[in-house]
């Protein structure tokens, strides 16, 4: 079998309504590099395994408890053999040239770890218009600082040891991109919209954007994501004092 150029890591939980839509979306890419589509099952309990199990891309389908996204993603992480890690969120799409333009980007400069792209969100058609009337969230075309915008080396991955926090429920990827920043990953954000980001009622980004903001343990996660932050900066800050 040929090695894969790229591993596409799905974290899926309860995700049957969408998922074959999204797999749709990598079998439809432009690219033709070898890959391979790792499904991780988050403990699901509706027919999310048997609707990945039915799709004609044949992807892997690893089964783990509930954990969360952040575990999933490691999870698939730990298991690829690509030499590219792309992610893609079990309800969100990509754009047929979204492989395409990163490995081109990756193929033209051997330094770079890791390519971004926009992203543009769209609300899921089988949602009346009004539903969507309460929610708060980023329209249109922006730049996509989003896991599932996201193609990174392996072997970047591997050699700074930057995994996914697993004890934060939401913003994991915010932390993730901070340290690798920090890690020194060399990364570049595409002008080419990649990735679509899909807003349904019900769904995190309701629950966070509502009216009332956050519960409890999302708002404490991005308190906790700030918090790190600033300690990384006064650590910054200290260090380059004594090198004064």
């Amino acid at each position: 079998m040929e090695t894969p150029f790229f591993s596409v890591i799905i974290p899926a939980w309860n995700a049957s309504a969408t998922l074959h839509e999204t797999l749709d979306s990598i079998a439809e890419q432009n690219d033709h590099s070898p890959r391979e589509v790792i499904v991780v099952d988050d403990g699901s309990t509706d027919r999310t395994v048997e609707v990945a199990q039915a799709h004609l891309s044949h992807p892997r389908i690893i089964r783990k408890g509930n954990g969360g996204a952040p575990s999933a993603f490691n999870v698939g992480i730990k298991a690829a053999t690509g030499a590219v890690l792309a992610f893609l969120d079990a309800d969100d799409l990509w754009m047929p040239d979204k492989l395409a333009l990163q490995r081109a980007a990756l193929d033209s400069d051997p330094s770079l770890d890791a390519v971004l792209g926009h992203s543009e969100t769209f609300e899921s058609p089988e949602y009346p218009a009004e539903a969507f009337d309460s929610l708060h969230y980023k329209k249109g075309r922006y730049p996509g600082y989003l896991a599932s915008s996201l193609a990174v080396r392996r072997g970047a991955v591997e050699r700074l040891g930057i995994l996914f926090d697993e004890s934060l429920r939401t913003g994991s990827f915010i932390d993730w991109y901070r340290r690798a920043i920090a890690a020194g990953m060399k990364m570049t954000m595409l002008d080419e919209t990649v990735h679509r980001r899909r807003i349904r009622p019900g769904t995190l980004s309701r629950r966070v954007a509502v009216a009332g903001g956050a519960p409890s343990g999302m708002a404490s996660d991005f308190l906790e994501i700030a918090r790190r932050a600033i300690m990384a900066k006064r650590g910054d800050d200290e260090g380059e004092r004594g090198r004064q």
